[in-house]
């Protein structure tokens, strides 16, 4: 079977030759390359990145710009964003106010971490809500089949839409601490911001859901140990439901990105009929085990993931990496839903020849 074929036949409910090894290698590529990392996305193909995946034999997946573009409907709101000496600037007017968010770029994680957030207040929700009830969004299917070309066996390109209402909040515009307490104190600001941007999103979803994916991809970032099992019930478990009923409806599938704590989440997706977990990171970086997390997930949700950056970087040692490789394939036993993945993207300290010897491992460790 082709690396994309091992793919496809996990998502189908089949079992392949051997597990898939999936890999995000932007964030590394960017760094090792020296590449300018541009965080309004990829115009088009990077050939450099396909060879780079061709050469490792890991399935490409993320990381391809978005194949849709979101335009503004009304002319009185205007969105823009440019980088200056290292920052990256994004800028929203609306009637009910102007938002702007700042991004300084760090060398040494070659990543961008948020100076100022974009909200500040409930008080600058109306602007993002305005936002989202004048949005249009505009398939780009010809960027999709650019890269699905260009990757050829190598390739899976996940279709993603934006963060979800919670994630838009906790993970990206508004910081953990002001929305835990924006949750306690003004439940009902939060409610209208939440569902507006879900609203946004199941639009979206609406239009391309008959697009040439197989499968959509949520980049919420969920980490349970913050975004509790209150949280989810009250603002994601309805929504993801949603999300995968729609797809489910039309033969395609759902894969969340979780990037933090697994632990009680595994559970919650599966029961909103998630169909894959991105990301997912075992121990030492988190609680559970390869072993304890397939057994919360169960039997049916794919896991993807198995290797915590503190491993696969330049903290672990090539025995902890080989370890940690071998242990989250051995979960095939119990569950052939199971992809090799990092936790998350390959960290930009990874030792070549440790994304080198993947292949090798999977070959000789996980086959069925």
């Amino acid at each position: 079977m082709t690396p994309r074929e091992r793919v496809e036949a996990v998502y189908a409910g089949e079992v392949p030759d051997q597990v898939p090894l999936l890999l995000d290698l932007s964030h590394y590529y960017k760094s090792t390359y020296k590449k300018f990392f541009d965080l309004s996305g990829y115009k088009g193909v990077d050939q450099e990145l396909v060879d780079l995946h061709k050469k490792i034999g890991a399935v490409c997946y993320v990381e391809m710009g978005r194949f849709y573009d979101l335009a503004v409907t009304d002319r009185r709101i205007e969105t823009r964003a440019e980088t200056r000496d290292g920052v990256f600037f994004t800028y929203i007017s609306t009637p009910e106010g102007s938002l702007h968010e700042e991004r300084t770029f760090s060398a040494e994680s070659y990543s961008y971490n948020i100076r100022k957030h974009l909200l500040e207040s409930v008080e600058d929700f109306p602007a993002v809500i305005s936002l989202m009830e004048h949005m249009e969004c505009i398939p780009r299917w010809e960027r999709y089949h650019e890269w699905n070309d260009a990757l050829g066996d190598v390739g899976y390109p996940y279709c993603g839409l934006p963060y979800s209402g919670l994630g838009y909040l906790i993970s990206r515009n508004f910081g953990v601490e002001k929305t835990i307490f924006a949750a306690m104190d003004y439940p009902d600001e939060v409610r209208l911001l939440v569902d507006s941007v879900n609203r946004r999103n199941l639009e979206i979803l609406d239009t391309i859901i008959d697009g040439p994916f197989s499968t959509l991809f949520i980049s919420d970032n969920y980490d349970s140990n913050v975004q509790t099992k209150e949280l989810f019930d009250t603002y994601s478990r309805g929504y993801y439901t949603e999300v995968a009923d729609r797809l489910h409806a039309k033969g395609k599938y759902l894969a969340v990105h979780v990037d933090g704590e697994m632990r009680g989440a595994l559970r919650w997706m599966d029961e909103c009929g998630v169909d894959c977990v991105d990301a997912a990171t075992p121990a030492p970086m988190f609680a559970l085990t390869p072993k304890a997390a397939r057994a919360e997930a169960g039997k049916n949700m794919i896991l993807s993931g198995g290797i915590p950056a503190t491993v696969f970087g330049s903290q672990g040692t090539d025995a902890e990496f080989e370890e940690s490789v071998k242990a989250w394939l051995e979960t095939r036993v119990e569950s052939p839903r199971l992809f090799m993945a990092a936790g998350d993207q390959v960290p930009t300290d990874a030792p070549l020849h440790r994304i080198e010897m993947l292949p090798k491992l999977v070959e000789a460790c996980g086959k069925y």
